[in-house]
């Protein structure tokens, strides 16, 4: 477990240095497919007896495509790839979602009622921070509430007794929120939409090792 963590950690650190640089352009897309491919070789390795690996298995497949598609967006700027992105991480957090609901006797109701409100924050959030969503702001407040389903469910998990989904779930939500601001916000400063983009990167890729050392 501590080797392949380790590496783990070390391909998200070289990602760090392929971001937001002249050395994106070459290296970022392959990097990145490496560091979202290590996270399915992490899985396999430390739950490959698991009966629960399955459970976990496609939720992190759909983000490891979706993972495809952002980095491929972060060069090209292709809103057609960042939508295909949105569909396989919705599908992801779906998968997510399912895999906190079997591990655990009962949801709350309330799980699926408070994400509502993550919707309207998003409509706020459009006004306040003037993002420039245009086609895409119909799917984004459709992805933001499963993934502040996924969220919640994960922090009641949490608070019985599964503290890792808990941190995993707010970590995941947190970097979501980052890659919405710094893909739709006009930042005056380079350095503070770099900031951001390791934010992203950083808390996403904790938020699935959590994931997976939780089963």
């Amino acid at each position: 477990m501590v080797i392949e963590t380790l590496i783990y950690v070390a391909l998200v650190i070289a990602l760090f240095f392929v971001c937001d640089n002249s050395l994106s352009r070459r290296f970022y897309v392959p990097v990145k497919v490496v560091c979202s491919a290590s996270f399915l070789v992490v899985l396999w390795i430390n739950q490959m007896f698991s009966e629960k690996l399955w459970l976990m298995f496609w939720a992190l497949l759909a983000c490891f495509i979706g993972d495809i598609f952002m980095a491929i967006y972060n060069t090209s700027l292709n809103k057609q790839v960042i939508a295909l992105g949105i569909i396989a991480f919705m599908i992801g957090h779906v998968g997510l979602l399912n895999y906190m609901c079997r591990v655990t006797d009962k949801t709350n109701v309330l799980v699926y009622i408070v994400p509502v409100c993550a919707c309207l924050l998003v409509v706020g959030l459009r006004k306040w921070l003037h993002l420039h969503m245009g086609s895409l702001f119909v799917p984004c407040i459709i992805y933001s509430y499963f993934v502040s389903t996924m969220a919640i469910k994960a922090v009641e998990c949490g608070l019985n007794g599964m503290p890792l989904c808990g941190i995993a779930g707010v970590l995941f939500l947190f970097s979501d929120i980052t890659i919405m601001i710094r893909s739709f916000y006009h930042f005056k400063n380079k350095k503070n939409k770099r900031v951001a983009h390791y934010l992203e990167l950083g808390t996403y890729y904790a938020a699935i090792l959590l994931f997976i050392f939780s089963l």
